[in-house]
């Protein structure tokens, strides 16, 4: 049985997309009785970029994207959203 790329993998086969993003994976930590939202996207299109972070924080019961947004990017996942959090704990928790 051989591998099947999925519809996002395979965007080069749609006419006008250029790039395909993928969202990996989504978590919330709190700091200080804040809550932050951290989601992992992983790049089809740019292999320098294999994955970013963005950051949102929830204000007034809305999610909003950082004003400081950080998007630490990284090649491997685990360590880029690795990366968000220290840069929050550190930013956030001193």
């Amino acid at each position: 049985m051989g591998y099947e790329c999925t519809a996002l993998q395979d965007f080069r086969n749609y006419p006008g997309i250029s790039e395909s993003w993928e969202l990996v994976k989504t978590g919330v930590v709190v700091i200080r009785e804040q809550l932050y939202r951290l989601e992992l996207w992983h790049s089809f299109s740019n292999p320098d970029i294999a994955f970013y972070v963005s950051v949102y924080v929830q204000q007034d019961g809305v999610w909003k994207k950082m004003s400081e947004p950080i998007f630490p990017i990284g090649l491997d996942a685990n360590q880029t959203m690795s990366s968000a959090m220290a840069f929050l704990s550190e930013k956030l928790a001193a």
